[in-house]
């Protein structure tokens, strides 16, 4: 029989009273996997859904070119296959297990009955689906969203333009790649003149002729600095003709064609705004140290996003010193800098210059304040998914210890190569074993590739010291692999 306290600590089960939760454990099994075993195979018949005990899941679909496309990694209290059994069509993809594995499976028929029977199980269903199905349905600007970053300001005068400037270099740097610098307004061109442009276009002659651009890639030149921008319209400074749709139109021509996007976005909360927002990974809100209140800035701007349903891990607040006179900054307590993700300090030499032109810092003096400061959000911004293993140290059987420390060392050599930040903590106490963690940072679209090389370590790790398992941190949640 399926353990009821486990089945309530899942969240599709979580509603279900003591009795409903007694009858899913009687129809439930339990099945284990070893490693690389298939659970599911993309295009069968579907009999049964399935939720993780332990161990770690692979999803994953043909990718129509002979391999495979890896979809997510699941982990304990997760689960999957339940689409195909509401549908009754194959599964649309496959599962393996990366490492030693147990599954609850509930069969076709007492998932059907359990729908009937527990509207909150429905419920549940609903929502998962649909959180997959809108996932799904925002296309190819989905894909490129984890890698579009936007700086706003609460008004003109915070430097979120010099900052972005600084952004997008030390993100080009760190990359390896080009990033595309632009401002949506594409009537302004100071994002152009900054970075030394001169050409004009026109770009907006054709959004509002075509309603979409046909080849943005034509509109876009590599700056003297080494970034991309998009190149504004010649004396567009006043032209009406321009409408929200025409710059949402562009944003989502931009996410289709670019990797990686800095905006330097309005100071006003507009439509237009509420778009980028909505659209980005992360968002930088610059505040002037000169503003009459730095946390009542903090707080509109937390309002205004909660009601654009953006989540708030993907706000990054800043303060820029503009003065080096306390008199005429706004008190910031300790309580506002817990808040604050970064304070540049006042630069003299850029006193006076509220948007300096070709001054890109992070190129030029990497030594700067600023630019060490955007070196770090900049790898803050793209590489936020924290990922960690815990090892045993074998500190009760010394032969052992030793080993197990030159194999904590020997990981940690192997992830550094892939993994920014990479720290060894611990002791610590984990399922009654004293542990260390090796941990460390990637970007959302690395993930899936440093889950699979961490779990290979695991299965190594596991197999020397002949233990059945460990813990995998993502994101502060713990599983057992």
């Amino acid at each position: 029989m399926v353990q009821t306290d486990f089945l309530k600590a899942v969240s599709l089960f979580a509603d279900l009273s003591e009795e409903e939760l007694r009858n899913v454990s009687q129809q439930a099994d339990t099945v284990e996997y070893v490693r690389d075993a298939v659970i599911c195979k993309e295009g069968q018949k579907a009999d049964s859904m399935f939720i993780i005990k332990s161990g770690i899941v692979q999803i994953f679909c043909d990718d129509g070119k002979g391999g495979k496309k890896v979809l997510t990694h699941l982990k304990l209290g997760e689960y999957f296959g339940e689409m195909a059994l509401l549908t009754e069509e194959p599964r649309t993809a496959s599962a393996i297990a990366l490492a030693e594995t147990e599954v609850i499976r509930l069969k076709k028929d007492s998932f059907h009955n359990l729908l009937k029977t527990s509207p909150g199980v429905s419920l549940s269903i609903i929502k998962t689906l649909c959180t997959r199905l809108s996932k799904t349905n925002i296309g190819s600007a989905q894909t490129k969203m984890h890698n579009v970053y936007a700086v706003l300001g609460p008004d003109t005068s915070s430097g979120k333009s010099l900052f972005a400037r600084n952004l997008a270099m030390a993100m080009q740097k760190e990359l390896g790649a080009d990033v595309l610098l632009y401002d949506p307004n594409l009537r302004d061109e100071r994002v152009a003149r900054s970075l030394g442009v001169e050409e004009r276009s026109k770009i907006i002659d054709e959004l509002i002729d075509r309603e979409k651009i046909n080849d943005i890639k034509k509109y876009v030149v590599k700056a003297p600095c080494g970034l991309l921008t998009i190149l504004p319209q010649e004396n567009g400074l006043t032209d009406v003709r321009l409408r929200e749709f025409h710059t949402f139109s562009l944003m989502q021509t931009v996410m289709e064609n670019f990797e990686y996007v800095v905006v330097d976005s309005s100071s006003m909360f507009t439509k237009v705004t509420k778009e980028i927002v909505q659209n980005c990974d992360k968002i930088v809100y610059l505040i002037s140290s000169k503003n009459v209140s730095v946390a009542g800035l903090m707080d509109h701007f937390d309002e205004t996003r909660r009601g654009w349903k953006v989540q708030p891990e993907k706000i990054i607040f800043g303060v820029n010193h503009l003065t080096d006179d306390p008199t005429q900054e706004s008190l910031i307590t300790e309580r506002d800098r817990e808040r604050i993700s970064f304070e540049i300090p006042f630069c003299k030499e850029l006193h006076g210059k509220r948007d300096p032109e070709q001054q890109l810092l992070t190129q030029n003096k990497p030594e700067h304040p600023m630019s060490i400061i955007c070196k770090k959000q900049a790898t803050h911004a793209l590489f936020d998914q924290n990922i960690g293993l815990f090892l045993p140290t074998f500190d009760e059987e010394p032969g052992k210890a030793e080993l197990a420390r030159r194999w904590l060392e020997s990981g940690a050599k192997e992830f550094s190569q892939t993994l920014k930040n990479l720290e060894i903590k611990g002791p610590v106490t984990r399922h009654d074993r004293l542990c260390q963690t090796v941990t460390g940072y990637t970007s959302k679209w690395q993930l899936n590739e440093q889950v699979v090389k961490i779990v290979d370590f695991s299965n190594r790790f596991k197999k020397e010291f002949a233990i059945e398992n460990l813990i995998l941190s993502l994101n502060g949640q713990e599983s057992v692999i």
